[in-house]
């Protein structure tokens, strides 16, 4: 389970004095919580190759970069999701009897592929053992709409806190009156020096890494794309009546 931090800030932190009115008040916090399932899968790829001829090195990973592209096309993966780092040139070393060991050059060069067809996903890992990538691969599930789903469990967290608010007001014949602040933010005082958002999407990650064999990938029901969490909480204070 990998986590993915997506922060929209609604107000700017102020000093507690200006949050807390010195009015009658209440003080809630409001949350929301809601499944979606992803709509697309980033898959990050790193293509290396070490000689002692720097030519040679480029050569290989320049080869595998076309084989790659070429089976994007065929997988109908668009040009717009598939984005190449230059190349990288370095020396290479290993260690041996803590013996540093010259092994020539390092060429390298990352690439993250966009697919928006969660079920091509065993067929672009076919694709990745066939054209020789035997490295570092990585997989992130994602949303496509993240600023609408967070926008929405905001405006459902806002929702929440209103209803606790009256709630709260009723039980002492009150009404409230007016939002006087709404934050993102604890302004608690046991929590002003812990401030951390708290709205967040998360869901499932398939990661390989460090795929040093030519391993055959699972086949097709092993993966299983997991349902993500959209949450968001806010603090709101309402004058009252």
């Amino acid at each position: 389970m990998k986590k993915l931090l997506l922060v929209l800030s609604l107000i700017s932190f102020t000093p507690l004095a200006s949050v807390i009115p010195n009015e009658p008040h209440i003080y809630v916090e409001g949350t929301s919580d809601f499944g979606v399932f992803p709509d697309q899968i980033q898959v990050s790829v790193s293509l290396k190759a070490v000689n002692f001829d720097a030519e040679v090195a480029k050569l290989e990973v320049d080869q595998k970069s076309l084989k790659l592209f070429e089976a994007m096309q065929k997988l109908n993966v668009e040009k717009s999701d598939i984005t190449a780092t230059p190349l990288q040139i370095n020396p290479a070393f290993e260690y041996e009897d803590r013996k540093k060991i010259d092994k020539g050059t390092s060429v390298s060069r990352n690439v993250d592929i966009v697919l928006k067809d969660l079920k091509k996903y065993p067929q672009l890992n076919d694709i990745l053992v066939n054209v020789g990538i035997t490295s570092k691969i990585s997989s992130t599930v994602k949303v496509s709409k993240e600023n609408e789903l967070k926008k929405k469990a905001l405006m459902l967290a806002l929702k929440d806190a209103r209803i606790k608010a009256e709630s709260l007001a009723e039980l002492q014949n009150k009404k409230i009156k007016n939002v006087h602040s709404i934050s993102e933010f604890k302004t608690r005082d046991d929590s002003s020096y812990n401030l951390k958002p708290e709205q967040r999407i998360y869901g499932q990650s398939y990661t390989v890494t460090e795929r040093r064999l030519r391993v055959t990938p699972p086949p097709p029901s092993v993966f299983e794309v997991g349902e993500m969490r959209v949450t968001a909480t806010v603090y709101v204070v309402y004058t009252i009546e």
